[in-house]
């Protein structure tokens, strides 16, 4: 993922969402350098309603030289905010 969002969209960063629940894929992410960025509220639903946050984690590419798009933001947002 990281090699195509470099070479073939010229990205600025790559970003994935997992559920903070999940130990090991946060950890694993973590070791792979991507960093949690945000928080978004409810984005895991299921039929019994139980809604769960997603983490939003980050790893700036070469193009973002300074890393600042990978800067946590410390802050929470809903699913109808993300950015596509």
């Amino acid at each position: 993922l990281e090699e195509v969002s470099t070479k073939w969209h010229d990205a600025y960063f790559v970003d994935l969402f997992v559920r903070p629940s999940n130990n090991v894929a946060v950890g694993f992410y973590k070791q792979l350098g991507y960093q949690v960025y945000r928080t978004v509220t409810g984005y895991y639903s299921s039929p019994d309603g139980a809604n769960e946050d997603a983490y939003d984690m980050r790893k700036s590419m070469p193009k973002d030289g300074t890393g600042e798009l990978s800067v946590p933001l410390n802050k929470s947002i809903s699913p109808n905010e993300l950015e596509y």
